[in-house]
């Protein structure tokens, strides 16, 4: 008997799918599902027949997803993450939900949601009071776009100079809260008064700053070009504030880190907080998905509980942000070309 097609694409078709992208490879996709080539071959060919379209064009470089293949492999990474929430639901440790963060939420945010995953009086803190568990990914705010994009991550805790309207219909994104950023020093730096001083007087400071292209450098140069200020020209640039942190504390340079970050270690007596004027803007920290992730039962649980978190920090809102909505539908955001934001390395 010949096997017949069938009429709707099914787990193994997404499976392999993401396996062929995953190692640019038909051969190596079938070792990595312990399946036969000429299985894996025939799976992806009843794949594109069924969608009508080719995934993949086979090139020098190995098996190249096509646009239409990039654009059905996020839907099919989406969809399988669901298959194994639902496979998880009944399971020992619970469904698991893949969530990147920016390293400043991990020091403000994600405090505040361990504590409602594993509250107090809970006994040992082995499984989730939420009845998930997270898998996490720290990095910049491009990458963890990028990942959410490829279907990799359900959730993004991250930054955009552009705010929410920096994504497309394809991702959709909620402002938590806004941070400021702050200027600092050494503690015992002399050469800077404790009162007031403006930020033109500090330009020719010896600055730490983020690397170009990040959330937190793009935000600074706009508003210094904005008062009228030419860029600034750093000593050394780092990836990380927590860098920025170590180096100002022990050198007469300063630098600029998230607001919570500077009163912390200013409260420590680590660091103190520059009283610059103008004080600089803030920008909004976000929760960025899929679309579809309020259908989702587990990640709408997520989704519920990060929300919470945020509101009990009580950071100010941006007035040309609109409150969060209480509704459990995604805002609609401007479209935004994710290639275009790749130049983003945020913090």
């Amino acid at each position: 008997m010949t096997s017949r097609r069938p009429a709707a694409l099914q787990r193994r078709h997404l499976q392999i799918l993401a396996a062929i992208a995953d190692s640019r490879s038909v051969h190596r996709a079938a070792q990595s599902l312990g399946l036969p080539q000429p299985a894996v071959s025939r799976l992806l060919a009843d794949a594109e027949a069924l969608l009508g379209h080719r995934l993949f064009e086979r090139s020098a470089r190995g098996s190249e997803l096509t646009p239409q293949g990039a654009a059905v492999l996020a839907q099919a990474r989406f969809v399988l993450r669901g298959l194994e929430r639902l496979d998880g639901l009944l399971g020992e440790s619970g469904p698991v939900v893949r969530l990147g963060c920016i390293p400043r939420a991990m020091h403000s945010l994600m405090p505040l949601v361990l504590d409602r995953m594993f509250p107090a009086g809970g006994g040992a803190p082995r499984r989730s009071a939420a009845g998930f568990r997270l898998s996490m990914m720290e990095d910049g705010s491009t990458v963890l776009v990028d990942a959410l994009a490829r279907g990799e991550l359900d959730f993004g805790i991250l930054r955009h100079p552009s705010g929410t309207a920096g994504f497309s219909e394809d991702i959709a994104a909620e402002r938590l809260y806004d941070e400021r950023p702050l200027v600092i020093c050494a503690a015992g730096n002399a050469e800077l008064p404790r009162g007031p001083v403006s930020l033109a007087r500090l330009m020719d400071h010896g600055w730490v700053l983020p690397s170009p292209g990040s959330t937190s450098r793009t935000v600074l140069e706009r508003f210094l070009a904005q008062q009228g200020l030419p860029p600034i020209q750093p000593v050394i640039e780092t990836r990380s504030f927590d860098s920025n942190l170590a180096l100002v504390a022990d050198t007469r340079f300063i630098t600029i880190v998230p607001e919570s970050a500077a009163r912390r270690y200013a409260a420590l007596g680590v660091v103190r907080v520059v009283n610059a004027r103008p004080v600089l803007p803030g920008s909004p920290v976000m929760l960025v998905g899929h679309p579809a992730a309020a259908e989702d039962p587990v990640l709408a649980s997520f989704r519920r509980m990060v929300r919470a978190a945020a509101r009990t920090m009580g950071k100010p809102r941006v007035a040309a942000e609109p409150a969060l909505p209480d509704a459990a539908a995604w805002p609609v955001t401007r479209p935004y070309k994710l290639p275009a934001a790749r130049s983003l390395r945020s913090k």
